[in-house]
């Protein structure tokens, strides 16, 4: 079947004919780069139409394809079909029991396709919830991302209103864990000193961090309350779980909480 890659990508994305052969280029270079990763030997003449569309049901395939687009000349709507289409091929667990490689449903790249959507105003909640899930199950996926990305991204999502304001705060915890020090800090001064971010926000993001253990309960808490923890218990393998997957913040970003929440509750005591 020749033409399946074709019937692939205009099925797929809001394609027009003038973009159907550049695409259908990235796709077969997204998947030879893809093969090559798996076997070092492989060519990319040995594609074909149908190897190249089953491989971009993969998400490590497919985040370098939407790599490819992004940076390609095709239209905006192209570009935030395959943005969608890449977290659509991320999995949810049925349930937090659930388990398969985080490196293998997680495409490469995804902070900067999260920050295309956020640009274009077309990050969603759902959106939020597959990045959520996919840092706490890897925080290389902020970990791996360039500074100037992580930073911008976390500065946008805690200040859109539209998100509910729960999982703007774990996902704020979840990125000041995954940098340095003194990025961290940084980060949440920019945050705390944010008009277009909430008072609720900031306010919510220094309370929790300002526990006595840095936040990691409160954020337990929460990702019990949301699914990604299995209700607590006091077994070693409940311990071995909160280690493995509670981040920790940097000290110093979690000082500067401290000092915040306590100016701001002086300030708040203070005769007007």
């Amino acid at each position: 079947m020749a033409e399946a890659l074709l019937a692939f990508l205009e099925r797929e994305f809001p394609v027009i004919p003038t973009e159907t052969r550049v695409l259908q280029l990235l796709a077969y270079d997204a998947v030879a780069e893809y093969q090559r990763s798996l076997d070092p030997a492989a060519e990319a003449s040995e594609l074909s139409d149908e190897d190249v569309v089953s491989r971009l049901q993969d998400p490590r395939a497919f985040g370098l394809f939407a790599r490819r687009v992004h940076d390609a000349r095709v239209s905006r709507e192209v570009k935030i079909a395959v943005a969608e289409r890449a977290f659509d091929l991320i999995p949810i667990p049925a349930s937090e029991h659930d388990a398969f490689p985080v490196a293998e449903r997680t495409p490469p790249g995804l902070l900067r396709i999260v920050r295309f959507l956020l640009e274009n105003e077309s990050f969603s909640v759902l959106h939020l919830l597959h990045l959520i899930y996919a840092a706490f199950l890897d925080p290389e996926v902020l970990r791996s991302a360039d500074r100037q990305t992580r930073t911008w991204v976390l500065m946008a999502i805690v200040a859109r209103e539209e998100l509910p304001e729960t999982q703007r705060l774990i996902a704020a915890f979840q990125f000041l864990a995954a940098m340095a020090p003194r990025d961290a800090a940084a980060a949440f001064d920019g945050i705390v000193k944010a008009k277009h971010v909430s008072p609720a926000v900031r306010t919510g993001l220094a309370a929790a961090l300002s526990g006595s253990d840095g936040g990691r309960a409160w954020f337990a808490a929460v990702a019990i309350q949301e699914g990604l923890l299995p209700p607590g218990s006091e077994s070693e393998a409940s311990r071995m779980e909160f280690t493995a997957r509670v981040p920790g913040v940097p000290e110093n970003a979690v000082a500067r909480a401290r000092k915040w929440l306590e100016r701001h509750a002086v300030e708040g005591r203070s005769p007007r």
